[in-house]
């Protein structure tokens, strides 16, 4: 009874989940852009530090080394700061999920022309090419038997773009080599 119990508590957490994630897409796209009072000016490499932070233990439990590599002047951006926290901790969770055993993980920040270029990169298998346009569609999931992650919805990649659009950015990915990289932008402010 115990076993089953946990079993039928596991997938009633998954299903809420699914639930949530469904209702912030679709306030998302109900919304186009987020309302002013939805945004807030905040420091970006504290922000994504502090995402990092959450993920030592399964960091470590993988043995995974970790690049991270901010600017030493602030970086201030305007936008929901609760949506980016998301974003960062979306693109982490697939880098540390699909990353092997002992591999790595670099979190870079960078900028140019008033953009900050935010970029989560993991070791692992090199996703097809002809696979990278449908990574951020609603429900896609890479063929299973390429992926150790049998869970999930494909709504991930999903909400991190509508995330990142709702903004007026952008978001892209590469993979080659045996490397895959997502990276965003953000628009500086003073």
């Amino acid at each position: 009874q115990h076993k089953y119990l946990q079993v039928v508590s596991g997938e009633t957490k998954r299903l809420s989940r699914l639930v949530r994630s469904m209702l912030d897409v679709s306030q998302l796209q109900e919304q186009g852009q987020l309302p002013p009072e939805k945004l807030s000016r905040f420091e970006l490499s504290e922000c994504v530090g502090r995402c990092l932070v959450t993920f030592e233990q399964k960091v470590s439990e993988k043995q995974l080394t970790m690049d991270v590599q901010f600017p030493e002047k602030p970086l201030f951006v305007r936008a929901c700061e609760d949506y980016i926290t998301q974003v960062v901790y979306n693109l982490m969770d697939n880098a540390v999920k699909f990353c092997p055993q002992g591999g790595a993980i670099a979190v870079k920040i960078q900028c140019s022309d008033e953009k900050a270029y935010v970029t989560v990169q993991n070791e692992g298998q090199t996703i097809p090419q002809e696979e990278l346009p449908l990574l951020f569609e609603r429900f896609h999931k890479l063929d299973k038997s390429r992926s150790e992650n049998r869970e999930g919805w494909g709504l991930g990649l999903y909400i991190v773009k509508t995330m990142i659009c709702c903004h007026g950015e952008n978001i892209s990915v590469t993979s080659n080599e045996g490397k895959t990289a997502f990276t965003f932008t953000m628009t500086l402010v003073n």
